[in-house]
């Protein structure tokens, strides 16, 4: 169905209450914020300002875990619900998350699923480059700006006349390697570094979910849901590919250190989320 919001944006995708999912949320987020709210207040000596804070911090993670998991899975609305609700449970138990990394991953991962069903416009590309420059200057993961330009450049791979979108690949990789150099212009050194730093439990643990992952993604069965503008098909290769993207945004964080593998939680517990509605039975009626 066409929304005035598809001649601004291509990836921007409105909580409209008329759909039972959407409805749901609405009604949700508020609880998600008490709830992370009341545990900082309650288990962490929150001052009530810094409790407030939290819980809004809470529901906007819950708000971008949701609409990540409607993007790896778009034909099962539970794993977006699961996802949101394990990702809720993260931030409430005192891990800080990086919200910037999460809101790349959501929307580098629909420039190329395109769940709307149209390809990202300038303004989006643009949009999204700001979100990865706030994952790298901000959340300190250097390595986002070029999950940012895998982003641009999967979905050039898929529509070659998407050719000029590399420019703004061009400007993701740029941030990346503007960092790099800061911190003394060896890649491999640095991912080493940080690997080295995770704790080996973790490292298991997240290698574990990031294989299942990989196995659901290229076992993906045919997708059913349709685009929100133009109501055709979407493409399963897409989807496959925005999920990578979506692992390639953890792995990032995973190669910065045992910190930010903590701070990127929300992002795996959408994986977890994905991985866990896979396993259910299909319900029926597309997601909304």
């Amino acid at each position: 169905m066409s929304r005035p919001i598809y001649k601004i944006s291509s990836i921007a995708r409105p909580l409209e209450p008329k759909y039972p999912t959407n409805l749901a949320v609405l009604i949700l987020l508020p609880i998600a914020g008490l709830i992370v709210g009341a545990a900082a207040w309650e288990f962490r000596d929150a001052s009530m300002l810094e409790a407030a804070a939290t819980g809004g911090e809470g529901a906007l993670v819950a708000f971008i875990a949701w609409a990540l998991g409607r993007e790896l899975d778009p034909d099962r609305n539970e794993a977006a619900f699961i996802g949101m609700a394990l990702a809720v449970a993260v931030v409430a138990i005192g891990w800080s998350p990086a919200v910037w990394s999460l809101a790349l991953a959501l929307m580098a991962t629909r420039i190329v699923n395109r769940t709307v069903g149209q390809p990202a416009k300038a303004s989006d590309l643009v949009l999204v480059l700001g979100l990865a420059a706030a994952a790298v200057f901000r959340d300190g993961v250097w390595l986002m700006g070029a999950v940012f330009a895998l982003a641009v450049i999967f979905d050039v791979m898929l529509d070659r006349t998407r050719v000029l979108s590399l420019i703004f690949a061009f400007l993701g990789v740029g941030l990346s390697v503007f960092v790099l150099v800061e911190r003394g212009g060896e890649p491999m050194a640095l991912i080493e570094a940080g690997l080295a730093a995770v704790e080996i439990e973790w490292m298991i643990t997240t290698g574990i979910v990031a294989a299942i992952y990989a196995l659901m993604l290229l076992s993906l069965p045919p997708v059913e849901s349709v685009g929100d503008a133009t109501e055709a098909p979407l493409d399963r290769i897409r989807i496959r590919a925005g999920g990578l993207i979506t692992l390639l945004a953890v792995f990032a964080s995973l190669a910065e250190g045992q910190d930010a593998l903590l701070a990127s939680l929300p992002i795996w517990a959408v994986i977890a989320g994905a991985i866990q509605a896979r396993a259910m039975p299909k319900a029926t009626g597309r997601a909304s």
